[in-house]
């Protein structure tokens, strides 16, 4: 069985894994990210397709977390 940290997230579930269930993020927002290299690119898996890995979106978030405790 497969880790379900390294599974495909769709546009919608990788806004809300960044900005949460609540006030997730647009997908805009989140493209705007991937091209200044904030948020991780999506994966291509066909014409139009694009999935998110949940593990690196989660990589993200802590190193962000990270970084602000550094920063404190």
């Amino acid at each position: 069985m497969t880790d379900p940290a390294d599974d495909l997230v769709t546009i919608t579930i990788a806004c809300q894994l960044i900005g949460g269930k609540e006030t997730p993020i647009t997908p805009s927002t989140l493209y705007k990210g991937v091209k200044t290299g904030r948020f991780p690119a999506p994966i291509k898996i066909g014409p139009g397709t694009s999935r998110w890995r949940r593990s690196e979106i989660l990589a993200m978030l802590d190193k962000a977390a990270a970084d602000r405790e550094v920063a404190a």
